[in-house]
Formats: structure tokens, sequence, C-alpha cells
């Protein structure tokens, strides 16, 4: 026997007359002592340190050995490798039938009948941490408990709890606040415990907000959550985390007039009333706390409005953060064990409220999902009617999203006579998951408010870039999908003149990036063609790949091998030329099919720079391109730099880094490397000196200048600033697709999700800017005026030569959370078709 196991009975004997103190639970209820409690699985009180995720699972694991009012249930891993699981807690008789009550949630919930099933869900951000320790004092409490109260709620509830939602982040976090906790804590808030390092622990293995993952669905953990939420269909959903030190304690309703028009007012109402027994909780134990403040409920892809558009009541709790184990605050010295209390008490009243809400919440979940069916049949809209566009790859990608959201999706038959695509699916609209399917799919140009928590606009079809066009009259369809279409499978020749993979497939960077990684030659097409090859004629856009079995290294397997291999992987089509000779356009051997260089590239990281939107790209490299990214923090960037093509700039506050930093990169880019800025980024290199020919601004200055600006009221300051930030919109792109950095794109126009509010500046070259913004850029979401104005008709996406290198500045994340797909490909061209981008000079140049 282990020494940990002969220590946790002793510590279970003297913790045990001081059980009942754990942080937010009432003093002297009565307990079944065999049940454990925290402290004796792992080793301390509740908010004394920080559990790592091992703990927390190691702890939840003995409660259901322990007791049977608990059952656990294993439900994926995270990108890291650690376990999700939920944990559900009833009386004995129903967890005995769990499977069959989950299996009746679908009709209980259409006529309001079952028990109510909460679902208490915990630390979606790491470093929110107060919320995972809440969830085991919280557990431990149902599980132990012999208080009446707790016993009718076994009797007449089921909960379902998800102790710790971002189980990558809370270990990044707890690893370093333990270890920089003394014997005698600091509580000043300049201490090294508070601040943790870039990237910090906030998010996931990825660098992601997994907060903003319920409806793009990305992630592992998400897509797990989300199987089950849809089986279970609870009618309360808790979101606790934590905000600023300077901050008391905030729950839902949250702003007047910031709510999602699509959630009915009936949501808000009962949402009104839980917060009720919050207030009073709270007020017992002498906590201040706001509710209609701060926080709204606008962008359903998040914890707390998800399940508002999806039949449940969501609510969002933010404690004020120690950031670590004790923190001076205005509000006084908080410790860690402060902010588990709260957020112990508010799981209390929402499991309270749920009881004394029962018949309430049933009925008004009954008729959300009998009036969302009527809806679609008011709105007299059949469904949607979803293409492929010709890409089978990027169409599966949103069909799994839907499916994902337990949406149902029809085959479309094919019908030649009315113009249907060959692939083509149907959504039917009268469904109980219209109103997710309408915020979806939602254009609108005006939104309910004008200040926004979150984007505020985020329709699928752009950000897959695939034609979704609503329909009055469903056409036939076959039987519902229970999974994505598979792929057609690939179909590669034995013997081929030349291999030639179409550049307008959601597969073929990754495809590409393979063949350079391993020393293959592959050629570009700089202008389209019509192959002959072994399928018969096939257009090739441009960037279209060619590879020649014959340029290949000796060293090197058969190329035919490695393209079959790839073609399967990466779900890519490979044709067979049977002819260099091209039936229209250039040929295969042609100058304008260039041979591309093996790009090398890193990013630079570290402090002061956005960790999402380096995350964005280290995700899209490791799982997209299944290949590796180098990342280099900016304090440890070498002088030389000639082992990398290529040196990723995301988003960041560029103004933090040193002036040796702009040196080194200057250097970078006149030995003919290629930087590709992103968003702040691109803003940020326009500085650096590097013999720029921007457009001169027009001197505007006159009289009224040094006029005083009309008197505002102070308090409308923040709202006003408030309009100007573009928090996340969606805008039209005029790409040109014959720059490469437009290759693959059929169309010229493009949607990009656009946040934040810098502004490239325009190079006096025409030639140069491959993405303008259109003259009316506005695609969905909100743009005050005053940007709409600046973003007119300007520069979004430009490629500039700078003595043997280039700098492509990005005025958008095209990697935007994942499951911006339809942008993707830009973010490829600037990668591989950097090299194919030539000086162009203005024609009026000698």
């Amino acid at each position: 026997m282990s020494p940990t196991r002969l220590i946790l009975p002793l510590a279970a004997l003297l913790l045990a007359g001081r059980a009942l103190a754990a942080p937010g639970l009432p003093d002297g209820q009565p307990i079944d002592a065999s049940v454990p409690a925290p402290a004796t699985v792992i080793g301390f009180e509740p908010g004394q340190r920080h559990p790592r995720h091992d703990q927390v699972v190691a702890y939840f694991e003995a409660l259901a050995a322990a007791s049977d009012r608990v059952r656990i249930e294993h439900t994926g891993e995270t990108h890291g490798g650690r376990p999700l699981f939920l944990a559900y807690f009833a009386r004995p008789d129903r967890l005995a039938d769990l499977e069959a009550l989950r299996d009746a949630r679908r009709d209980a919930s259409r006529t309001g009948e079952g028990p109510p099933v909460v679902w208490l869900g915990y630390s979606v951000h790491g470093n929110e941490a107060s919320a995972a320790s809440a969830a085991m004092v919280t557990a431990w409490h149902l599980a132990a408990s012999r208080d009446p109260e707790v016993l009718d709620w076994l009797d007449n509830l089921v909960i379902v709890m998800e102790p710790v939602l971002n189980p990558d982040g809370l270990d990044r976090f707890a690893h370093w606040v333990n270890m920089h906790r003394g014997r005698h804590p600091s509580a000043d808030p300049l201490d090294r415990e508070h601040h943790e390092p870039w990237p910090n622990g906030r998010t996931n293995y990825y660098w992601f907000d997994l907060n903003r993952d319920w409806l793009p669905a990305v992630h592992p953990e998400s897509r797990a959550r989300l199987q089950h939420y849809h089986a279970w269909r609870p009618h309360v959903v808790t979101d606790f985390h934590e905000m600023g030190a300077n901050s008391t304690y905030f729950f839902q309703p949250g702003v007047p007039g910031r709510v999602n028009p699509l959630i009915p007012d009936s949501n808000q109402e009962i949402t009104a009333r839980i917060a009720g027994f919050h207030g009073e909780i709270l007020d017992a134990a002498g906590e201040p706390f706001y509710a209609r403040e701060g926080f709204d409920d606008y962008y359903v892809g998040k914890g707390s409005t998800y399940p508002d558009i999806s039949g449940s009541i969501g609510i969002l709790f933010e404690q004020g953060s120690a950031r670590g184990h004790l923190m001076d605050t205005p509000y006084g010295r908080r410790s860690f064990a402060d902010a588990v209390a709260n957020q112990v008490r508010t799981s209390i009243s929402t499991l309270r409220a749920s009881r004394a809400m029962s018949d309430e919440l049933a009925a008004y979940q009954a008729e959300f999902f009998r009036n969302s069916a009527e809806q679609a049949r008011r709105d007299r809209n059949a469904g949607w009617l979803v293409s492929d566009a010709g890409d089978p790859g990027r169409a599966r990608a949103l069909l799994a999203t839907l499916l994902a959201h337990g949406i149902e999706v029809r085959p479309v038959e094919p019908d030649e006579r009315q113009g249907r695509p060959e692939q083509a699916w149907f959504v039917p609209a009268e469904q109980e998951r219209y109103l997710l399917l309408r915020a979806m799919f939602d254009v609108s140009a005006e939104p309910a408010a004008d200040i926004f928590y979150d984007v505020s606009a985020w329709p699928l079809q752009h950000a897959f870039n695939l034609p979704v066009a609503p329909v009055r009259r469903a056409p036939d369809t076959g039987a519902p999908l229970t999974a994505p279409p598979a792929l057609p499978a690939p179909r590669l020749p034995v013997e081929a003149v030349a291999w030639v993979v179409p550049w307008d497939q959601h597969g073929a960077p990754g495809l590409l990036a393979a063949l350079l990684a391993e020393g293959y030659r592959v050629q570009a097409v700089a202008e389209p063609l019509v192959a002959a090859t072994s399928e018969g004629p096939q257009a090739l856009v441009r960037g279209s790949l060619v590879i020649h079995g014959g340029l290949q290294p000796e060293d090197r397997p058969p190329v035919d091998r490695r393209l079959a291999a790839l073609s399967a992987e990466f779900s890519a089509r490979v044709f067979g030329a049977t002819s260099g000779l091209a039936q229209a356009g250039i040929d295969l051997g042609s100058p304008a099919a260039e041979v591309l260089v093996a790009p090398r590239a890193a990013m630079l990281t570290g402090r002061g720079l956005n960790p999402y939107s380096a995350g964005y790209t280290w995700h899209w490299f490791d799982t997209r391109l299944q290949q590796p990214l180098t990342r280099i923090d900016w304090q440890r960037l070498p002088r030389q730099l000639d082992d990398y093509t290529h040196l990723i700039l995301p988003d960041g506050n560029y103004g933090e880094l040193p002036e040796s930093v702009g040196k080194t990169l200057e250097a970078f880019v006149q030995g003919g490397g290629q930087l590709l800025a992103v968003r702040r980024a691109a803003a940020w290199v326009e500085q650096l000196e590097l013999g720029w020919d921007f457009v001169e601004a027009q001197d505007d200055q006159d009289e009224a200048a040094s006029v005083a600006p009309e008197r505002r009221p102070y308090g409308q300051a923040q709202d006003d600033r408030g309009r100007e930030q573009i928090g996340g919109s969606v805008l039209r792109l005029q790409l040109d697709t014959t720059h490469p950095l437009g290759f693959g794109y059929a169309q010229g126009e493009l949607s990009v999700m656009r946040r934040g509010a810098q502004v490239l500046r325009p190079v006096d070259n025409p030639y140069v800017q491959a993405g303008t913004y259109a003259d009316d850029p506005l695609v969905a979401g909100f743009l005050s005026p005053r940007n709409r104005e600046r973003l007119a008709g300007g520069p979004a996406l430009v490629a500039t030569r700078h003595g043997d290198g280039l700098v492509v500045r990005m005025a958008d994340d095209y990697l935007f959370r994942g499951y911006w797909h339809g942008t993707e490909k830009l973010f490829a061209n600037a990668l591989f078709f950097g090299s194919l981008v030539d000086r162009t000079p203005a024609p009026d140049e000698d």
C-alpha cells in the first residue's frame, strides 16, 4: 500500500469534524461520514490551493465509488489527452435507469413531463478556477448531505455536472499559482503569483476561448458537450466564470436591450425570477452583487446564450477574482476560498430555484419547442438549401457542424431540370432547432443593438463560403443524415504524364504541405487551364498543383504512391494528366507553372501578442496542414533568421516590442524573408523602414479643426466608444483572383470576419492590393457609419516587395476561431505562393 493511501484515511478522520465549513455551504448540516470530503482525496481543503485536473477526476471517481447518489460518465478527452467527464446526481433508483431517462428526454421536453434537468458547468476559462473547486464542494454537498432540502432535490431533479469545461487551461493555471504560493500568500496585486505568463490559462490547448466555441464546435471539449447537452435537453444551464479583481459578483439577466432578438421574452423573465434566488443567498452571506450591467446575451455561441436559443435557461455567473490565493481589492482582501464560496452559493441557489420553479421550467421548455416549429410556418420558410460549391470537403465540415447541434439535414435528390447541383442538402425549417438555425444563418446588417460583448454576426454560410439559400418549397430528399456524408473515394491512375490537384479543394493545402515537407517538387499554375486527364477534361483554377513524376528527386519514394496516400488522408482529388498539352490555357510545362519553395515558417509569440490569433494559426498548421510550426517568443528572437522563409506576426500590441525586433524584421525581409502580418500586426509593420511607397494622406486641416467639438454627456462616453469598436462584423471583400493571394477562388467576392479598428495604409501601386473592402462593405452585424466610411474601398490584403523579401498585410484574421473556412485559403496562399508574387511597378514607371 502506498504512503498516500495510508495518509488519506487519517486525513478523513481529522477533517470530518470541520468538513461542514467547506466554502459556501451552510453550517450544521447532517452528513453521511462515509462519503469522502474533497480534502480526503486531494489532500487540502477547497480554496486552500488550486487542484489539478487529475485531482478533480480522482475526487469524482472516489465520490461515485462511495455514494449511490452519484454516477460519472467519461465523454472524451481534450487535445492534451486529459479526460472529459460528466457527473450525475439523483436518487439511486433514477441513476440506475439513467439511460432510459435520457432516451425519454426528447419526448418529455416536448410535453413538459419528467423531472427537471439542471446542468451545472464550471471553469470554461482555466484561470477562472474558483468554479472547478466549487464543483467539488457542491458535488460533496449533493452526495453526502442528509439535509431535507438536498434530499428533495435528488428526489425531484436530475443534476448533470460538468466539473471542468477546460482541463488543459485549468492545469496551466494551477501549476503557475501553486508554484508561486508561499506559506504566507501575498495579497499584493503586483505579486508574481497574480500575473501568469503568456499565453495564460484562460484558453484551451491551442489557445482558443472555449466559451466562444459552443457554436462553431471546433474542439473536442465542445463536441463532447453538445452531444450530451442535446440528449439531456436541460431546463437550466449554468456558466460559472471569474472577472477582474476590482469587481464583486455578477449574475444574469444582464444588460436590458442587449439580448438576441430570437431569444423569447419569457426566457429573460424566468432568468430574472431565478436571479431573486441568487440575490437572496448572497444577501444572506453579506456579499455584494449586480445583475443588469456589463454583460449581454447576444452572441449565441457562448455558454450562457447558446442554451437560451436551444430551449434551456442559460445563466452566466462572474465572480470577482483573486487570480491566485489572496488578493487585495477595493472591496477588501479576497481569498481563493471566498471566490469558491460564492460559486457554491449560487450553485445552491440555482438548484433551489430549479426545484421551486419546476413546473414553470417544464412548461417553458415545452412551449419553446412547440413555438419553434410553429415559427417556421409563420415565417413561410421551408428551410435552407446547402450546396457544396464544388468543394465536398468544405461542405462536409459545415454539415458536421450542423449535425453536432442536433439539426436535421437531408440529402437532396439530384434534379438536373431545376439546375440543382449534384451535391446538395436540405435543412428543414420546421424542427425544434429552428431559432438556432435562424441565428446561424442570419445576415442582418441591422442588429438589435449597437454595442456588443462579443461578435455582432456569425453567419455560417459566409464562414464556410458556401451557397446557403432559404427556400419556400422543400425539395425531394432522402432520409436524414446520421453522420457527415463520406467524401468521394480518391481515384488515382496508375500511369500519368503528370498529376494535377485543383487548388479550390478544402484539403489541397494539407496535401501540398506534406509534399513540400517531404522534398517533392511541386508546381503551381498562375493561369487557369483545362487539363486532359484519364477522367476527361478538368478545369483547373489558378494555384492548382502540377506534380511531374520525372522531376522528383531520386531519393524520394515514387510520387504516385505518395499522392494516393495523401489524397485519401486529406480528401483531395488528384487527377492523372494524359498529356502535357492543355486543352485550353497554359500547358503543364509552362513557365507560368513555377516550382514552389517549401516554407520553413515560424511565428512570433509572447507578451503583448494576442494568444487567440496565435492559437488559430498554430491550430491550423497542426490540425489542417498537419505540420509543425516553430513558435518564438519575441524576447528570444535571434538576430539572424536565415533558417526561416516565413515569419508570421499574429494580431497583438506590437507597440511593446523593442526597436531591435523591428530592425531584425527589416533585415529579414530585405534578405528575402516573407512577413505575414495579421490585423494590428499588419498596421504595425507599416512603420518598419522598408521603403514603403504609401499614398500620401490629403491634408484636410482647416480652420474648423480648431473649433471645440460639440459637447456630449460624460455618461455616454463609454457607450460612444463601444459603438466605434468593431467587436466582430462580417464584411465584403473584393478579391483579385488573378493575384497569387487570390488563387483558388472562383468568385471575386468573399466574406471576412472583421475585428478591431486597424486600417491599412494604401500603397501607390495598383497591382499589390489582392483584396479591398467593397464600397458598401457590411454583410452582417453592426458597423458604425464612421467605420463604414473608413473601410469602404480600402485595402484589406496587400502584398509588397521590399528588397528580396515580401510583406503580406492581412487586415483580418483569416483563420478566425478555427471555423472561418471560407478565408483559410487566403492564408494558405500567403504561405505557399508568396514566391510567385513578382514586383509590379506602376504602368507610368520607367
